[in-house]
């Protein structure tokens, strides 16, 4: 690898793979392992196809893909301008995420997103992602008291707008909610005033969407363990 010379990897760990131990049994490996196998094969130029039936072959060795492989997944369709297939699989990552509550994964793959030296289509991912599955994450945020998935959720929401509209109400009242979960009044209260600046406009909806027996109870609550001082 030291050489470069990635053919020879390619048919020298293919070679390892079939072959047996001192014990006789099939050489075990771990899924980093596999993803240097993975990473050989699309620098010598295999196709995005190529590496997902890679990827499924996983399962035939009992590995598990990590954020790594589908790094080198996203790296092959962004070098293949497969735009659609990509923010696919990322928003198939981010909802599995948000679903099976993998906090630490989902915060990784949004901070991995943002960087331009890592090898993800960071483009797709910014200026595509679902707003309905940052909310999901802010949710989860606020449930599991984890100020790292809010920050890098509201993060990347606001890339992903590209500034050319605000984020929607229930995205601010997943912040809202998520601040005031963590006990952060003041960064909940200086959101509410974004919210307000939003969207205080929405006539029919304002008396909903600022009620403190509603949508704002969250606040309320959090206020009143604070004591009476903070509902003043």
């Amino acid at each position: 690898m030291i050489q470069q010379r990635w053919i020879d990897v390619k048919e020298l760990f293919e070679f390892w793979v079939r072959s047996l131990d001192e014990n006789g049994k099939p050489n075990k490996f771990d899924v980093n392992l596999y993803n240097h196998y993975l990473r050989t094969n699309l620098t010598i130029g295999a196709s995005t196809g190529d590496l997902l039936d890679f990827v499924a072959q996983m399962v035939d060795f009992e590995l598990v893909p990590n954020l790594a492989s589908f790094n080198l997944i996203l790296k092959a369709m962004r070098q293949a301008k497969e735009t659609e297939a990509a923010e696919k699989l990322l928003d198939e990552c981010i909802a599995c995420c948000v679903s099976q509550s993998q906090l630490d994964t989902l915060v990784t793959l949004i901070e991995r997103c943002r960087l331009d030296d890592l090898l993800v289509a960071k483009c797709c991912f910014e200026y595509g992602v679902d707003e309905g599955l940052i909310v999901s994450a802010l949710a989860t945020a606020g449930r599991t008291y984890s100020s790292n998935l809010l920050d890098a959720s509201w993060a990347i929401l606001r890339c992903s707008l590209c500034q050319k509209k605000v984020p929607s109400p229930e995205s601010f009242l997943g912040k809202i909610y998520a601040h005031a979960s963590l006990g952060d009044l003041q960064k909940a209260f200086g959101t509410l005033h974004e919210f307000e600046a939003a969207h205080g406009n929405l006539v029919n909806e304002a008396e909903d969407l600022f009620s403190p027996f509603t949508s704002l109870y969250p606040l309320v609550v959090a206020c009143s363990k604070k004591g009476f001082d903070a509902l003043d």
